[in-house]
């Protein structure tokens, strides 16, 4: 037991930065989230302890994981999250082995592995037929790299990432199969496309059309690949643009390929880069879909998230909308480093996360913005990659989006926070729902807003790993939510970037809404032990006139960001 310990320790350690973790430091307020809590699951199991997320989730503290966590000697079954498959669900094997057998015999040669698509890759599919935007769910992340740019070594690492992710080999068949299905060619000849500047200035021009948009060709889901790469010239230095349909990369993905790329680039002059890219294990979409098949089939999670999004009244007034959501506007606000430290310590001393954390400010400023305490629902988006090895290393898209529902924003600051830790900890174990069930049970969206918590902890490996310098980062997509919050922490500072369709909401109402929610961190940072400001941020909200006049989704089916 002592080994274990020891072994623990070290594993929370390394994945948290931080030597000043003990026995009985919690792993969510000393900084760890859901992807973090993966890589430590992991490193756990490589070291034969078999953790599962579950029980990180429950019991935080390696004292308290060796007092109350089964499985965690070598030998001893783990407590997985996953839940058993429910009847008539296959569970997930080798390639095409979650495909029936007359759906097998359909497919080309040429395939590598094929299986269902997931709820959420149909959904956005179905969108970007319907609403007649081509640009839809398309997303960009792109940085400068400060060297010369060598161009074969550059599309030899673009080969090389493109042989190891399958999701860069991936396209959709929604007709030939009794389902719809993702596709995962043998081989694919990725698409680079390399350009040069005269200046810097005409550099950023290029890219900018990149990142807005204005010259990116849509994509055809139907074909693969659904990645592109492009890259702009100068003499000492290039910019990288990696585009993507959102149905086969998240935003974790995205962050993770760039550092790949990166190293598979430097492995050209120096091959002990290569070491630094892990292998990759194509069964991990296979147990993504497997859990969400199960998760469908379970009626505990479609009561969870019934009652969740519950019978009460919406935050906005239903429309009959005259046109289809395009959050093409943004709105951003930067996070000063100090005011994310101060939130970083005000969750060690309630003892949670900082995501709970800046959930509970959004509560609380969507409270004050809509006018309304009680029984308030946000939407809110889970990780859902499987507990299968490297899963914190795998490309594709592992998000979904459900409904938390607080039944007051009023009162404590420590009770809001501990309220938004709770709805997150009760929902883990039902991640896999499909929003799209709950939608269709309910006959009406369960949200219409959504918030989302980001923090791509990939891109400090990279800082910290790769010997060539990288400035500059930078994301853009088009969700199809009209309102979508997205709080990124990005080293010590953090942004806050709203993304919304003012054909629902003005900007001036986004406006209030982030003045709000900046002054419920403000409060909170500097409090934690005081009261949530809602009546007086509703007041105040008010009396500026500024109360939100936000119409409903008119589709929000599925998931809108990285």
């Amino acid at each position: 037991m002592e080994e274990t310990a020891g072994t623990l320790l070290a594993i929370f350690r390394e994945s948290l930065e931080a030597s000043e973790v003990t026995l009985d430091s919690k792993f969510y307020a000393m900084g760890g989230d859901s992807l973090l809590a993966v890589r430590v699951v992991n490193e756990a199991r490589a070291n034969g302890i078999n953790l599962s997320l579950r029980d990180l989730l429950v019991h935080q503290t390696v004292r308290a994981l060796l007092q109350n966590a089964a499985g965690l000697q070598p030998g001893e079954a783990p407590d997985t999250t996953a839940a058993a498959p429910a009847a008539g669900v296959p569970a997930a094997g080798g390639p095409f082995s979650l495909l029936t057998d007359e759906d097998r015999e359909r497919l080309p040669d040429s395939l590598q592995d094929a299986l269902p698509a997931s709820a959420l890759q149909t959904g956005m599919l179905y969108l970007c037929e319907t609403s007649q935007d081509p640009h839809l769910y398309h997303s960009v992340e792109g940085w400068k790299v400060c060297a010369p740019f060598d161009e074969d070594r550059f599309r030899a690492a673009v080969q090389g990432l493109t042989r190891r992710h399958p999701a860069l080999r991936t396209s959709f068949d929604f007709g030939d199969l009794s389902v719809p299905a993702q596709l995962v060619w043998q081989q694919v000849e990725p698409e680079l496309r390399v350009e040069h500047a005269e200046s810097a200035d005409q550099a950023l021009l290029q890219v900018d059309d990149w990142r807005s948009l204005r010259s990116a060709a849509p994509l055809d889901w139907r074909t693969a690949p659904l990645v592109r790469f492009l890259v702009v010239t100068l003499p000492d230095s290039f910019h990288v643009a990696l585009s993507a349909h959102h149905a086969v990369l998240d935003g974790w993905s995205f962050s993770r390929l760039a550092v790949e790329l990166v190293h598979l680039y430097e492995a050209g002059v120096d091959p002990a880069a290569a070491e630094r890219v892990a292998a990759v294990n194509a069964r991990v979409q296979h147990d993504f879909i497997a859990a969400e098949l199960a998760a469908a089939a379970s009626a505990e999670a479609a009561e969870h998230w019934l009652a969740q999004a519950g019978d009460a009244a919406g935050l906005v007034r239903p429309v009959a909308p005259a046109h289809v959501v395009d959050a093409a506007e943004r709105y951003e606000l930067d996070l000063a480093a100090d005011l994310v430290g101060s939130l970083s310590d005000a969750a060690r001393v309630l003892g949670t996360s900082l995501k709970s954390v800046l959930l509970a400010a959004h509560a609380s400023a969507l409270g004050a913005w809509s006018g309304r305490e009680q029984d308030l629902v946000t939407g809110l988006v889970f990780n859902t990659r499987p507990e299968s090895e490297g899963s914190d290393r795998a490309s594709g898209l592992f998000l979904n989006t459900l409904p938390v529902r607080f039944a007051t924003v009023a009162g404590s600051w420590a009770d809001l926070v501990r309220s938004a830790d709770q709805l997150e900890r009760t929902g883990y174990a039902h991640r896999h729902f499909p929003q799209a069930l709950l939608t269709e049970r309910l006959g009406r969206p369960a949200f219409q807003v959504v918030f989302n918590y980001m923090h791509f902890h990939a891109h400090r490996d990279l800082d910290e790993a790769s010997a060539t310098p990288i400035r500059g980062r930078w994301r853009r997509g088009k969700p199809s939510f009209a309102f979508h919050v997205n709080v990124e922490i990005t080293g010590e500072s953090g942004q806050l970037r709203i993304g919304f369709d003012p054909g629902f909401i003005a900007r001036p109402s986004v406006e209030a809404y982030a003045r709000t929610l900046h002054e419920s961190l403000v409060r909170l940072a500097a409090d934690p032990a005081g009261s949530t400001p809602a009546a007086a941020l509703t007041a105040a909200t008010s009396a500026a006139g500024e109360r939100s006049e936000l119409t409903a989704d008119p589709d929000p089916t599925q998931e809108s960001d990285q």
